[in-house]
C-alpha cells in the first residue's frame, strides 16, 4: 500500500468546465477530500451514467488528469470503476468499499495518527466484509448508489426545469391548482426508508457494553461535580442514550444519575439504550460517509415535504453537516448545501408515495439475511422425473493425481496458509485434485484466473508450476488477499496478478478459469464468465443449496433439464437435498444422488454451449464431503492441451 497508488474514476469533462462523474466516484471524491488523501487520480469516460458534477477548479491539481479509456486496458486495469492499481502494477482493487478502504489504508502508512483512522471502524472492521456475504457491505456498495441511478433516470423535475419556459412554468403552475391536471405523486426511494427504520433501531457495535460503561461513569462524574444531566445536556455531548426504568418509561433530568447508581449494565441492557448518532453507531465511520453523498443527492432531487417522512435521516444528515471537515469536503467536492430542506418546486406535488419495507433487512444477524433450513422433504419425485427424461449422472476418473509435495518450495505447502492443522491434509489433497486436473486441461502462455481464490493456494502452485502462463488470482476478501500477496512476494513469483474484488466486477479475458468451492451461485457465474470468453473451466462446487434465481442467471441452466419439466420449485429442492452429504447419515447417498445430478446440469449446460465437459472427482472422495470436479474444455482450445 503506498500513497502513489493510482485510483481510477468514472468522469468526463464537458463544455462548462464541470466534471460529470457517476455517483460513485461522486462518492470517492467526497471521501478523498475529507480524508485529505494523495493519491493519483486518473478520470476516464467508460460512458456510464453521469447523474453528478463536481466544479473542475476544485481539482486542478497535477495528481488528477483525464486519460482515454483504451489506457485503462493498456494498465491492466479489467475492472468495474472505482479501482485501484497499486504500485508494483500487479495488485488491483475494484468496488467502492475496498477501494476506499485500501488508500485510507495506504495513507495511514505515511500518517499513522490522522483523523480518517476512525472511518475503518472498531479495528478496522467497517466494510471489511465483501458484499456477497454482508447486507450491509452490499446496502452501502450498491443499493444506495443505485437508488441514486434509478432515481436521477426517473426524475424529470431537474431537466424539465431547465427546458421549459418561464411563461409555460406559469401556466402549468395555474392549471395544477386549479386541478386541470392531475399532480404527479413524489415518491420515496426504499432505500432512504430503510436508512430511516435502521436509525429507529437499538445501536449494535462490537465494543458497546464497553462503551455503555464509559458513558455511566461520565455521567456519574458530572454528577459528582454538581453538573446537572438533562436532555441538552446529554445532546450536546459525543453519545445520545436513553435509560429506562422498571415500567420501560424514560428517565429525565437528576434521575438519570440515580438510575445509573442501581442499574447493572450489560450488553444487552433494553434499560440502557443508545442512539444513533452514526449509522453504524455512535461513531463516523466510512458508512457514513459512502452514503451521506447517496443521501444528500436523494434529498435535492425530492419535495421538501417528503422530509417529515425521514425525521431520523434528517437529524442524522444535518449532525453530519455540524462536522465542519465534512462541510468543507462536500463543498469542494461540488454539493450544493444551500436550502436543501425549503425548496419550492414550481410543480408541486400533493401526494407523497412511502414504500413499506423490511425494517431489520439491514442487519446481518437479523432473520430475514439467515439461510432458509431445509425442509425435510424427499426428492424422490424430482429424481423420478429426472429418470423418466433419460437423465443420469456419469462420472469419469483418472484426472486427479498426487503431488509430490517435498519436490515443491515449502511456501507452496497449505501449512504456510495459516490453515487449522487438521485441515492441512485434506486441503492438500483438495489442492492436488485441482492442479493436476488444471494441467491436463491447461496451455502453454494462457491466462489463467482463480476466481473466489482465497489465500491463493491453487494459483500460487499454478504460478510456479507454468511460468509461461499468467495467473490471476481475484477474491474480495481482504485478509485472504493479502495472505496470498505476501505468499507471492516470498515465493518471488512474476507471473501471479492479484484483483481483490467480487468476481463480477472483474471484465478481463482470459483462456482458463479455475474454482475450488465456490459457493452457490458462483460456481455457475465463474462457467457462464468461461463461457463468454470461450475458455476452458476446473469447478470444484459447493454450497449447492445456496443456488437461486439471479438476474444473470436462471435455473436449471441447460436445455436438457428444462425438457425433462422439472420446475425451479423442484430443481431447488434437489439442490438443497444435495447438500445432505454428511459421512454416516442416512441421507448421505441420497444426497451425493442429488449433488451429480446438479452437476449434470452444469455439463450438459456447458455442452450445449460448444463444450467438451466431463464430471469427475476429488481424489481421494475423502477430502471433502463436497468432490464433484467439472472440468469443461472451450472449443477454442481443446485440441491444444498438454497432454
Amino acid at each position: 500500500m503506498s500513497c502513489n497508488d493510482i485510483i481510477y474514476l468514472s468522469a468526463r469533462l464537458n463544455k462548462y468546465e464541470k466534471i460529470e462523474t457517476t455517483i460513485e466516484t461522486y462518492i470517492c471524491m467526497f471521501v478523498y477530500t475529507y480524508c485529505e488523501l494523495k493519491n493519483p487520480i486518473c478520470f476516464i469516460d467508460d460512458h456510464r451514467n453521469y447523474c453528478c458534477e463536481v466544479s473542475q477548479a476544485s481539482f486542478k491539481d497535477e495528481k488528477f488528469k483525464f486519460i482515454p479509456d483504451n489506457a485503462l486496458l493498456a494498465a491492466g486495469v479489467h475492472l468495474v470503476l472505482p479501482a485501484v492499481k497499486a504500485t508494483g502494477g500487479r495488485t488491483f482493487i475494484a468496488g467502492i468499499c475496498a477501494v476506499l478502504r485500501w488508500v485510507i489504508k495506504a495513507n495511514l502508512v505515511e500518517r499513522p495518527n490522522h483523523y480518517s483512522e476512525g472511518l475503518l471502524g472498531f479495528r478496522g472492521g467497517c466494510l471489511v466484509a465483501c458484499t456477497e456475504s454482508s447486507l450491509w457491505t452490499k446496502f452501502c456498495e450498491l443499493e444506495m448508489p443505485n437508488a441514486v441511478s434509478k432515481t436521477q433516470n426517473q426524475d424529470s423535475i431537474k431537466h424539465s426545469r431547465t427546458e421549459i419556459p418561464p411563461c409555460l412554468m406559469l401556466v402549468i403552475a395555474v392549471l395544477l391548482s386549479l386541478r386541470y391536471i392531475e399532480p404527479s405523486p413524489t415518491e420515496i426511494p426504499p432505500c432512504l426508508m430503510l436508512v430511516e427504520a435502521h436509525l429507529q433501531r437499538p445501536v449494535r457495535t462490537h465494543n458497546i457494553l464497553k462503551r455503555k460503561l464509559d458513558i455511566a461513569k461520565e455521567v456519574k462524574k458530572k454528577n459528582s461535580t454538581g453538573i446537572t444531566i438533562d436532555e441538552n445536556s446529554k445532546k450536546d455531548s459525543n453519545v445520545e442514550f436513553t435509560i429506562y426504568d422498571e415500567n420501560s418509561c424514560p428517565v429525565n433530568g437528576e434521575d438519570v444519575s440515580k438510575a445509573l447508581e442501581d442499574l447493572v449494565i450489560t450488553e444487552k441492557s433494553e434499560d440502557f439504550s443508545l442512539h444513533h448518532n452514526y449509522l453504524e453507531g455512535i461513531d463516523l465511520t466510512l458508512a457514513d460517509m459512502i452514503v451521506f453523498p447517496c443521501v444528500h443527492y436523494l434529498l435535492k432531487l425530492l419535495s421538501f415535504k417528503c422530509a417529515p417522512y425521514l425525521p431520523h435521516v434528517v437529524q442524522w444528515y444535518k449532525r453530519m453537516l455540524k462536522d465542519q471537515r465534512i462541510k468543507s469536503a462536500a463543498e469542494t467536492s461540488g454539493f450544493s448545501l444551500k436550502n436543501i430542506f425549503n425548496q419550492d418546486l414550481e410543480v408541486e406535488t400533493d401526494s407523497i408515495v412511502v414504500p413499506e419495507v423490511d425494517k431489520d433487512s439491514l442487519y446481518k444477524r437479523d432473520p430475514s439475511y439467515t439461510k432458509m433450513k431445509i425442509k425435510q422433504k424427499s426428492p424422490s419425485r424430482v429424481l423420478q422425473l429426472l429418470k423418466e427424461s433419460n437423465i443420469h449422472t456419469v462420472r469419469e476418473t483418472g484426472y486427479c493425481t498426487r503431488l509430490e509435495w517435498e519436490d515443491l518450495p515449502p511456501l507452496l505447502h497449505p501449512a504456510q496458509g495459516d490453515l487449522p492443522q487438521k485441515r492441512i491434509e485434506r486441503k492438500c489433497q483438495q489442492i492436488e485434485s485441482m492442479v493436476s486436473a488444471t494441467l491436463k486441461v491447461a496451455v502453454e502462455g494462457q491466462t489463467i484466473v482463480e476466481f473466489c481464490a482465497g489465500g491463493g493456494h491453487v494459483g500460487l502452485l499454478l504460478a510456479y508450476l507454468l511460468p509461461n502462463c499468467k495467473v490471476i488470482l481475484i477474491e474480495n476478501k481482504e485478509s485472504s488477499m493479502s495472505r496470498a500477496i505476501s505468499r507471492a512476494e516470498e515465493l518471488k513469483l512474476e507471473n501471479i496478478y492479484f484483483y481483490q474484488c467480487n468476481l463480477d466486477y472483474f471484465k478481463g479475458s482470459f483462456d482458463l478459469g479455475i474454482a475450488l468451492h465456490a459457493c452457490g451461485v458462483a460456481t455457475d457465474l465463474v462457467i457462464q464468465q468461461c463461457i463468454q470468453q470461450s475458455a476452458s473451466f476446473v469447478c470444484c462446487p459447493c454450497c449447492y443449496g445456496g443456488i437461486q434465481n439471479t438476474h444473470l442467471l436462471r435455473y436449471p441452466l441447460s436445455k436438457k433439464f428444462r425438457d425433462s419439466t422439472i420446475s425451479y420449485e423442484q430443481y431447488t429442492l434437489l439442490a438443497r437435498c444435495a447438500d445432505r452429504t454428511e459421512v454416516n447419515t442416512p441421507t448421505a447417498e441420497e444426497g451425493e444422488t442429488c449433488m451429480g445430478l446438479v452437476d449434470t446440469d452444469r455439463v450438459h449446460w456447458a455442452e450445449e454451449n460448444g463444450y467438451d465437459a466431463t464430471l469427475t472427482h476429488l481424489n481421494p472422495l475423502s477430502c471433502s464431503t463436497k468432490h464433484n470436479l467439472l472440468i469443461g474444455r472451450s472449443p477454442k482450445w481443446k485440441c491444444k492441451e498438454n497432454k
